[in-house]
């Protein structure tokens, strides 16, 4: 079974598409569950359709990694691939979406790579 996943933004799957972005993140309480039929729990190993914000595929992705991750310490890693050029460039791009969080806030990095 192909899972599904979308991102927040149609930019994000254009990154992905373009070898750029090969990380990425989720709240706690997401990481484990089916959102909806376009966004399924995630699951090391599998693979993903990327659908686009009009639902449209765009491409496939496979999950190689999770990690639990710490707000104050972002790892290289994870900024990488993310895009961002360090740490606070990322705490940057994330605040909004993870709703200004503490120093002590914990949320998965998963990363992947592009299949098709």
């Amino acid at each position: 079974m192909i899972r599904r996943i979308q991102f927040v933004s149609d930019q994000l799957v254009l990154q992905i598409i373009a070898g750029k972005k090969i990380a990425s993140v989720v709240t706690l309480d997401k990481v484990n569950v089916d959102e909806n039929e376009f966004n399924h729990a995630l699951v090391v190993g599998e693979y993903y359709d990327v659908y686009d914000s009009k639902l449209m595929k765009r491409c496939t992705l496979r999950i190689t990694a999770m990690e639990l991750c710490i707000w104050r310490d972002i790892s290289e890693r994870l900024w990488r691939g993310e895009s961002n050029t360090s740490a606070e460039e990322f705490r940057k791009d994330h605040e909004n979406y993870f709703n200004k969080p503490s120093d002590d806030f914990e949320f998965i990095a998963y990363y992947f790579h592009l299949v098709e």
